[in-house]
């Protein structure tokens, strides 16, 4: 067993240890030795540091690390993780989620022949309840305009897809603390703006879990005001990120401004239309629509607001309205 690690997996995790242990099987499943796998704690309380200092006690390549920072969250372990590592390559991995056995020795691989990536993505299926029960993938679509899918939130990789080289990572300043919110996005798009080289490959490697979790971030920025509030700031900082890497376009202007629609659909159906309509006014306050495009997304949400079967009239004909204008990548105009 190699005792320099090649690549570090980072876990962030909290009261998750059913969970845990599957995704750890999972990284001790893998098909070479050079590997640390580091467990940051979040808080837990449901013995993750016992299972994990029994699991560690057998096998020297995990480490458990418990935050003991004021900030909390994913990212926050996650940014621990990066700094605690002695690997030259990073992967990161949720507690519910699985690798491939083959995931890292194929990563480790490519990253040694291409000295000049910054990092490297690869596929991810998707499943309920063991790998290959739904059979599909997140999203098998490798061409395009990455950046412009990030902007559209159509993400073409996410979380645990990608290599990275540590340097790399260090130097584009790890996961942003101070967002509550989309800290994954933000990451990716401040790579790819900044103009990191990268490559993405077919291969399916690992497996994200598909089941509906309310306490997760990913739903609760959807209904929490206070991540609602923070969103715009958020879109901002992503505007400002592409002014000041590839440059601003029409398109890239649209895929800003349907953001701006989603946070406002987002205070719709938590019940504030007030809310919903001065989010949607900042594509003007930017600037970044046109008045026609405002006056009519402001009169769709107001009609959507009425509730049934205005609410579901109007629905419809957003759908429609968002290929009209460009708001989706793909417009298509039939809704069942």
């Amino acid at each position: 067993m190699s005792q320099t690690p090649l690549i570090s997996v980072i876990t962030p995790t909290k009261n998750r240890l059913k969970l845990l242990c599957e995704a750890m099987e999972s990284v001790q499943r893998q098909s070479f030795d050079a590997w640390q796998h580091l467990v940051v704690d979040d808080g837990s309380d449901d013995g993750t540091a016992e299972e994990v200092a029994r699991r560690a006690a057998t096998d020297p390549r995990i480490r458990y690390i418990r935050r003991t920072a004021e900030k909390s969250g994913a990212n926050v372990c996650r940014n621990i993780g990066v700094k605690e590592s002695h690997a030259e390559f990073i992967v990161f991995l949720d507690s519910d989620d699985l690798l491939a056995p083959s995931c890292l020795v194929r990563r480790v691989e490519l990253m040694q022949r291409n000295s000049d990536l910054d990092f490297a993505t690869f596929q991810t299926a998707v499943f309920e309840y063991k790998p290959g029960d739904l059979g599909r993938q997140l999203d098998p679509e490798l061409l395009g305009d990455d950046l412009l899918r990030f902007l559209f939130f159509e993400c073409p990789w996410i979380i645990t897809g990608p290599v990275w080289r540590r340097t790399s990572l260090l130097r584009l300043g790890l996961f942003d603390e101070s967002l509550l919110s989309w800290q994954d996005i933000d990451l990716h798009i401040r790579a790819v703006t900044a103009g990191f080289r990268y490559l993405r490959f077919p291969d399916v490697d690992h497996h994200v879990r598909w089941q509906f979790e309310p306490a997760k971030v990913s739903i609760e920025q959807r209904r929490s005001p206070r991540h609602l509030e923070a969103a715009i700031e958020i879109l901002e900082k992503f505007e400002r990120l592409v002014r000041e890497g590839p440059g601003m376009n029409w398109v890239r202007q649209r895929a800003l401004c349907s953001l701006y629609f989603f946070v406002a659909e987002s205070w719709l159906a938590a019940g504030s239309l007030s809310a919903a309509l001065r989010s949607w006014k900042q594509i003007r306050r930017r600037p970044l629509g046109s008045r026609a495009l405002h006056l009519s997304g402001a009169a769709l949400l107001v009609v959507r607001a009425l509730g049934s079967p205005g609410r579901r009239v109007g629905g419809r004909i957003a759908h429609k309205w968002k290929g009209w204008m460009r708001l989706r990548t793909n417009p298509e105009l039939v809704v069942r």
